[in-house]
Formats: C-alpha cells, sequence, structure tokens
C-alpha cells in the first residue's frame, strides 16, 4: 500500500497519547511520523504511519496501520472495528500469517470512534483498480511466479477451513441465536443477513435492485444443508493478500469474517477472479491456474471435499453484486462518480449475478451486464 494525502495534526496527536496512556508499544520514548491514506479500501477509515524511537529506543521503527470505525455509512450496515480485531488476534495466535494487533480501545474517547493499531507488514497486493488481469505488478510477473503466488493465496484460504475455531478461540463470532440449538444453519443466518442488507442499500439508495431480489429464493430453496461449521475469512481474494518476493506474507481485511460452509472463502476466491474478468468483459490473466485445479489445491491442503461449490459461487455473486451496489452508492456520496452513474447495477458482480440467473431461472427482466 503507499500513502496518500496526510491526516490533520488533531488525530495523531491524540494517537501518540493514547499510545503513551496504553502503554501498547514496548517501553521506550516514541515519536509519531505523519499519518496517511492507503490507496485503497472502502469501508474502514484506515491510516498508515510510524513510530519512531527516541531515547533507549533511539534507531527503531515501527510501521503501523490504524483502523478506525467510520463515522457514516459504510458498506455494511453492521460495521464493527472491535470484532476485526478480536479475529485478528486469535488468527495470529493460531500460527496464521496475519497482522499482529499492537492495541485496541473499543469505547470513543480517545479517537471519538473504536480503533485498533496493527503492525504494518511490507509486501504488494495485487490490484483491482486497474484489474489484474490487464496491467500492474500481478499482471507483470513471469506465468510461473503468478501461478505460485496464486496457489499461495489458495493454500492460505484452506488452512483457514481446517482451523479449529473453538480452539482459536473464535467461537464469539457464532451469534446468542446461534449457540441456541434452534435447528437453523449458519447458511440460514447469513441468507437472513443479507437479505435484510440488501433491503437497507435499497432504503439508502432510494431504488429496489430487482436482480437482488430476484436471486434470494432461488438461494434459499437450494440452500445445502448438513454441512460442518468452519471459519470463514469473508473476503478471500488475491486483492486481500500481501506478497513479498513473490510469496504470500500476510492476509488482509477480516470485517466480514464469519463461521459458515467450509467451502464459503473457495467460492468467493473464484467468484472474486471471474467477476473481475468475465464480470467486465476483460480477458482472464494468461497462466493463471484453471478452475478445476485451484479447486484441486484447495482439496488437497485443506483435507476436505469441496462440496456445494456451485451453489456457493452463486451466493458469492449475490453478496458481491450487494457490495458492489454499496460501493457505488458510497463513491456517489464523496463525489467520485456522476450522480447518475449505474455503477451500482452495472459492475462485476451484477454480471456474473444475471449469468447464473439466466442459467438458473431467477434472472430479473431489467438485469443489466457491465459493459453493456
Amino acid at each position: 500500500m503507499s500513502a496518500a494525502a496526510p491526516v490533520g495534526d488533531d488525530i495523531a496527536a491524540r494517537l501518540l497519547r493514547w499510545i503513551r496512556d496504553a502503554d501498547a508499544l514496548p517501553a521506550g520514548e516514541w515519536q509519531l511520523g505523519p499519518l496517511g491514506a492507503p490507496s485503497a479500501g472502502y469501508s474502514n477509515i484506515t491510516l498508515l504511519g510510524e513510530l519512531r524511537g527516541a531515547g533507549a529506543t533511539a534507531g527503531q521503527a515501527l510501521p503501523f496501520v490504524l483502523r478506525l470505525q467510520p463515522p457514516g455509512e459504510s458498506i455494511y450496515p453492521d460495521h464493527d472495528v472491535p470484532r476485526q480485531h478480536r479475529v485478528l488476534r486469535a488468527l495470529h495466535a493460531a500460527g496464521l500469517p496475519v497482522p499482529r494487533v499492537l492495541g485496541a480501545e473499543d469505547g470513543d474517547g480517545a479517537l471519538g470512534a473504536p480503533f485498533f493499531l496493527m503492525e504494518r507488514i511490507e509486501g504488494q497486493a495485487p490490484n483491482e483498480n486497474p484489474l489484474y488481469h490487464l496491467e500492474g505488478w500481478f499482471h507483470d510477473l513471469p506465468a510461473a511466479a503468478r501461478r505460485e503466488a496464486w496457489f499461495d493465496g489458495i493454500r492460505a484460504v484452506a488452512r483457514l477451513a481446517r482451523l479449529d475455531w473453538r480452539a482459536a478461540g473464535l467461537g464469539f463470532l457464532a451469534t446468542a441465536e446461534a449457540a441456541a440449538d434452534d435447528g437453523r444453519e449458519p447458511l440460514d443466518r447469513q441468507l437472513d443477513h443479507y437479505a435484510a442488507a440488501i433491503r437497507w442499500a435499497e432504503e439508502r439508495a432510494g431504488r429496489e435492485y430487482p436482480l437482488l431480489r430476484a436471486a434470494e429464493p432461488w438461494l434459499r430453496a437450494n440452500r445445502p444443508a448438513g454441512a460442518p461449521v468452519a471459519f470463514s475469512w469473508g473476503d478471500a481474494k488475491l486483492g486481500n493478500c500481501l506478497y513479498r518476493d513473490g510469496r504470500l506474507v500476510a492476509m488482509l481485511d477480516f470485517e466480514q469474517a464469519t463461521l459458515t460452509h467450509p467451502v464459503d472463502d473457495l467460492a468467493w476466491w473464484l467468484m472474486l477472479d471471474d467477476s473481475l474478468s468475465r464480470g467486465y468483459g476483460v480477458p482472464r490473466l494468461e497462466g493463471l491456474p484453471m478452475r478445476a485445479e485451484s479447486v484441486a489445491a484447495w482439496e488437497a491442503e485443506s483435507g476436505l471435499v469441496a462440496r456445494d461449490l456451485d451453489y456457493l459461487e452463486v451466493f458469492a455473486a449475490w453478496r458481491m453484486a450487494f457490495v458492489m451496489a454499496r460501493i457505488a452508492f458510497l463513491f456517489r456520496a464523496r463525489g467520485w462518480i456522476p450522480a447518475d452513474s449505474d455503477m451500482d447495477v452495472r459492475n462485476g458482480g451484477a454480471t456474473l449475478l444475471a449469468a447464473h440467473g439466466a442459467r438458473l431461472g431467477f434472472a430479473a427482466a431489467d438485469a443489466p451486464r457491465a459493459g453493456g
């Protein structure tokens, strides 16, 4: 990630006071360098900075990322920064390649909202805007290096699927309702969650999303049952993987982490790559593994069978179409796209969902096509 425009002095001074008062860092005197915003990210308020040692810690430097609860609109109606740092702490303790949490504040006294501070790991994430299928550092890698980076990501996703989430202390992700033996499965709750989020998004946008509504009955009627419960990253994709020297060094952005079907992350990974190529009418980057190769690698690493993958890819496209509708709403609100832009219904996620709908019989009459 690269820093953009610097942030005002007020939040920097308040953060430094909190760091000193909270005793969140190794003993010593620390000075705070300039804070800046990263080049990507739409949901959290994310600031990049560096703590520089003075006195006994002179010569030391600690690059960090600050994640702050947004005061207004976000992609999801239930944005929860404290939940994110609890997930990261648990995954780091379990030996997963995630950033170490340096400190956290769940109240709003220090910076006006809950936040956490985590180490900043040096590396590069494949770009999505512009699409890595068309340009960028990942695009420019030799084909063999691209394949290995891809499989590094697949193996990381598979490690999450086999994680003992109870032993890792991730049971808090189960809601009070899920903790009760009511006979409902995690996919039922996810369907309810996203259906409610779609209604909320429609209310915020002042319009309905017919394709999203058309897909919901099919998803409910065809929901697979009886799968074991596993931990899910919630946003498993190349763009959330940091690479250094061609190898994966960190997994990022667990704001939608949950407990669900063990194949959910694999489905999201495959869907997201598809949405960035077929979804926008561009050729897939040459040399990337085919779907069957990726599934085989995931199964070999996880020790599981990728059951229900076809259904879960439709489910993933439905969620992605919702996410893109919300991103478009935020872009309009921030003046990044014109007020009359149809990005909320013409995007890679909506294109894939419409294609699934045409194949499975739930396509809305006005289903759009990205680039159409």
